[in-house]
């Protein structure tokens, strides 16, 4: 939550969650809640706490991953191996409207707190499980991190050569698993904490970091399912939904696949005598076009600069852009318009905000938030606003 929040929309102000969470999938989806106004409990481990805050990159001795994943969050120490600190997380779970965790299946209840008791003693309570694959199935005990959940999600972006194989271009900036089950978990714990609101009925919910990215290929799984056979693949032929190389050497998108958008594109060219080329056959609402359209457009791309066809497609009214990189990203003008970026946050790193704007006010959520505590820096104060001591 923001310090000052006088003047922010925080439609989850009042309901309090406990998190057990750590590294990205669990710490991003407690953010979420964090930003929309809930009071983020994070239990860490005496000293050491969650370790996400010393995973590179850096800044002095905070790590960047922390800073913009734990905004907001208040911090207590509990060893929930110890008798005593496990007495006091129950105490505190008997006042939560929410706990959120990350583990393999099993991991908590070994320690002695059964998930399943906690919620026959209070019905109305939501817990939300993150895990890497899941409460169930021959993966659900399997160790996980982002890429390994990505590879067997068949999510994982590649670069294979003869002897060994890359993730292309280094990787992406995040696991994709992670990502997704992150924003389910916390969509779900929403939906499950309206529900407890308005019914008095909770929920324990299974979030499965590898289901998340699974079902991103709901059409090509759906597609084998029903016809035994590979989702066909001829983007490599496509010439309306393709990459072109710019006079400037940079890359460019063009996605005018629709006939309203490929219309624009040609007369803006000033190449109506193209129009004939549209063929969608079968009563496709799109065509992507063949490679006999691809070889002239790449010599057409290859007249301007990336910039030039930008403002191109703007004027034109056709969807299409820069392949950009997150370091293009931060000092881009849109970026700046958009207010995703709080430059001058309370004197660390920017703050990259929440993708939510309230158009009432033109802000997000997670603006003016403060950085997380030291670990165990808020105990006493928890201890006395949640029970009063």
């Amino acid at each position: 939550m923001a310090d000052d929040d006088s003047h922010a929309y925080l439609p989850l102000a009042g309901v309090r969650v406990l998190d057990l969470a750590k590294l990205i999938p669990g710490d991003l989806a407690t953010r979420v809640l964090a930003d929309l106004g809930a009071d983020v409990v994070k239990v860490e481990m005496p000293g050491s706490g969650d370790y996400l805050r010393r995973i590179p990159p850096m800044e002095g001795d905070q790590s960047f991953h922390h800073l913009a994943l734990n905004r907001g969050k208040r911090s207590i120490a509990l060893d929930l191996r110890h008798d005593e600190d496990r007495e006091t997380f129950f105490r505190l779970a008997d006042k939560a409207d929410a706990i959120v965790e990350v583990s393999q299946p099993g991991r908590f209840f070994e320690m002695g707190i059964d998930f399943a008791e906690m919620r026959r003693r209070r019905p109305e309570l939501v817990i939300c499980s993150i895990s890497g694959f899941g409460q169930t199935g021959p993966l659900a005990t399997l160790p996980s991190h982002g890429y390994s959940m990505d590879a067997l999600a068949g999510t994982a972006i590649v670069r294979r050569e003869p002897d060994r194989t890359h993730f292309a271009d280094g990787g992406p900036v995040s696991s994709i698993s992670g990502e997704g089950g992150a924003n389910t978990a916390a969509t779900a714990t929403i939906a499950a904490l309206f529900a407890s609101r308005t019914t008095g009925r909770g929920a324990w919910i299974d979030i499965s970091c590898w289901d998340a990215a699974a079902e991103m290929s709901r059409a090509a799984i759906a597609y084998r399912a029903t016809r035994n056979a590979p989702r066909p693949n001829e983007m490599g032929e496509w010439s309306l939904y393709a990459i072109y190389r710019s006079s400037d050497n940079r890359d460019v998108v063009l996605c005018a696949i629709e006939q309203k958008f490929f219309e624009q594109f040609c007369r803006g060219l000033g190449r109506e005598d193209l129009l004939e080329r549209w063929s969608a056959a079968g009563g496709n609402a799109v065509d992507y076009g063949d490679l006999t359209l691809r070889d002239e457009l790449d010599k057409i791309f290859r007249s301007a600069t990336a910039e030039e066809w930008l403002q191109r497609f703007i004027d034109w009214d056709v969807p299409g852009g820069i392949v950009q990189t997150p370091d293009d990203l931060a000092g881009s003008e849109h970026t700046d318009a958009r207010g995703l970026l709080e430059r001058n946050w309370r004197g660390t790193v920017p703050n990259v905000l929440s993708p939510i704007r309230w158009m009432d006010s033109g802000t997000r959520p997670g603006q003016g938030a403060r950085p997380c505590s030291e670990v165990g820096a808020d105990t006493a104060t928890v201890l006395h606003d949640w029970l009063g001591e």
